[in-house]
């Protein structure tokens, strides 16, 4: 053999060697297994095109537009985990109006001077309305969740070229009285009332609702026999409450914003007051009021915009992913303002573009299903508030528990109504039935 050729040799054996004495090391050490995990499993991070802004008016001095932010931002957060809105990335600026309207119109020309391709926001009817004039000039569409008045869909009324940008994704003012006039038609028929008394915040917000029932209840075949307003201040019901009895109602429905509601409820039960009482107020539709008012809410029916229970497939899931966030379920405008993000991105994508007048006109045509309810504007920008669209629930508060009462095709079977009755002095709560035969 030659130099090389033994060379050659003497590695294949240095080889082998090694070889044997690592097989012989690892001898008898259980098998291991590796996992690799494939890029196509692993989580993604999305690519975006880019950044699109999107504008947020609040007054974030109240604690409602507080949690109308945190459903923002709940909102914005599930979009981008998709992938964005026609692969941009949606980024929020916000801006506090601090509840003046003069602050909502100077914040509409930030964020529009900003760049954003929508607004929303504005709960409050007066900065929907010092805004207003300023829709046709930066053609921002505007999706609110709040702002009832009756007075902004007049204006749009007058002149729909210029106020076009103009979307509540939540009802008006004309909305809320009606349903309330048609949850005390169903009660009273069902008990056989008639005579109703209303006991309300004397705050120009619902003077038009007052007007409504005025008019409303006469055609149903029901007496007013009572309208009362009180001030937010109001320390007593005392003397209202003796007023109804003395009416004769057989029903009060009560319309607070405020905290007249504590009050309210106090009174209800101190005085024994054996007249069932369907209304709404802000604070007596929140889980922990029947325990701040120590069990004295008992028997108080009252609206709620948004609540826990099948509303739609979507309701639940949100509701419970923001009370693990926030720590408190979701309040009044939460529910809406979340559902505004979602409804906006549809638009956009069912346009193309976000281009503003492309995505009004693909607003007036869409039917959107959120956690609120199924949306679908009419033709003053306002949501349809009809069952199976936008609508609220009532429900009752029976020992500590929120119980639906109504619409009557959402109660439960089984669901016991509570009617005070006074027997010997005394209120008493009778279980009835319901919804009724």
């Amino acid at each position: 053999m030659n130099k090389n050729t033994l060379l050659v040799l003497g590695i294949v054996i240095v080889i082998l060697i090694v070889a044997v004495g690592v097989a012989f090391m690892y001898r008898g050490k259980p098998e291991t297994t590796t996992t690799t995990v494939s890029p196509t499993t692993a989580p993604q991070t999305p690519t975006f095109k880019g950044e699109v802004k999107i504008g947020i008016l609040l007054p974030l001095n109240l604690p409602v537009a507080q949690q109308m932010l945190e459903s923002y931002k709940m909102a914005i957060e599930d979009i981008n985990a998709k992938g964005g809105v026609l692969g941009y990335k949606v980024v929020p600026i916000v801006y506090d109006t601090q509840w003046q309207a003069d602050k909502a119109a100077e914040g509409y020309k930030y964020l529009a001077q900003q760049g954003v391709k929508v607004v929303l926001g504005v709960f409050g009817s007066h900065e929907a309305l010092a805004i207003m004039d300023l829709l046709a000039t930066y053609r921002i569409p505007v999706i609110a969740s709040g702002a009832v008045s009756d007075q902004i869909d007049l204006t749009f009324s007058k002149d729909y070229n210029s106020y076009k940008y103009w979307f509540r994704a939540f009802i008006n003012s004309t909305c809320q009285a009606r349903v309330h006039t048609q949850i005390v038609y169903d009660i009273g028929k069902a008990l056989g009332y008639n005579k109703v008394a209303i006991i309300y915040e004397d705050l120009p917000w619902f003077a038009p609702q007052l007007e409504y029932h005025k008019k409303a209840f006469p055609e149903l075949g029901m007496q007013l026999v009572a309208t009362i307003g009180v001030k937010t201040d109001v320390s007593s019901f005392a003397d209202a409450f003796q007023k109804v009895m003395d009416a004769g109602a057989q029903l009060i429905v009560f319309r607070f914003s405020g905290t007249e509601d504590y009050v309210f409820a106090r009174d209800y039960y101190d005085m024994q007051i054996p007249i069932l009482a369907p209304g709404g107020s802000v604070n007596a539709m929140l889980d922990q009021f029947y325990n701040q008012t120590g069990g004295k809410a008992e028997g108080l029916i009252t609206v709620s915009w948004g609540f826990p229970t099948n509303i739609t497939r979507y309701t639940m899931d949100f509701y419970n992913k923001f009370k693990q966030r926030v720590g408190i379920e979701p309040f009044f405008t939460a529910w809406y303002a979340y559902d505004a993000i979602p409804l906006w991105t549809k638009a956009v994508e069912k346009a193309g573009t976000f281009d503003g007048d492309a995505v009004v006109s693909a607003l007036e045509k869409i039917q959107y299903e959120g956690v609120a309810g199924v949306y679908e504007f009419n033709a003053l920008h306002t949501v349809e508030c009809v069952p199976d669209r936008i609508y609220p629930v009532f429900f009752q508060w029976q020992s500590g528990q929120r119980v639906v009462i109504w619409p009557l095709n959402v109660v439960a079977p089984g669901t016991k109504l509570l009617v005070p009755k006074l027997e010997g002095g005394q209120r008493v709560w009778v279980e009835v039935p319901w919804p009724p035969k």
